[in-house]
C-alpha cells in the first residue's frame, strides 16, 4: 500500500482471538504486512458497491453465450417488442 507519508496517522486496534489470528494467517500466506492487510480491507469496505451489471461482467457473465444477435445485450427491450409484436401478428394470421 505504500510508505507512510508525513502525514500519516499511528492507530491502535484491538482484535479478538480469532480476528488477530485471521489477520496474521493472511498475512502469513499472502506475504503483506498488517498495515497493508488493514488498508486494504478499509479501502475494500470503502469502495463504491458494484451494480449487478458491472459484478456480472467482473464474473464473466457478459458475454458468455451467443444468441446471434450481435446487439442483444444493448437493445433487448427493442428485440423483445420485436419478437412479441411477430408472435402477435402470427396469431392473428390463424384467427382469421
Amino acid at each position: 500500500m505504500g510508505v507512510p507519508s508525513r502525514t500519516s496517522r499511528l492507530i491502535s486496534v484491538r482484535l479478538d482471538e480469532q480476528t488477530d489470528a485471521a489477520l496474521q494467517a493472511y498475512c502469513q500466506r499472502t506475504g503483506v504486512t498488517q498495515t497493508e492487510a488493514i488498508k486494504a480491507g478499509i479501502q475494500k469496505l470503502t469502495d463504491p458497491v458494484n451494480s449487478p451489471a458491472a459484478l456480472a461482467e467482473q464474473l464473466g457473465l457478459v458475454g458468455c453465450f451467443e444468441s446471434g444477435v450481435g446487439d442483444l445485450g444493448q437493445h433487448h427491450a427493442q428485440h423483445l417488442k420485436d419478437k412479441l409484436a411477430l408472435q402477435h401478428a402470427q396469431s392473428q394470421q390463424f384467427n382469421v
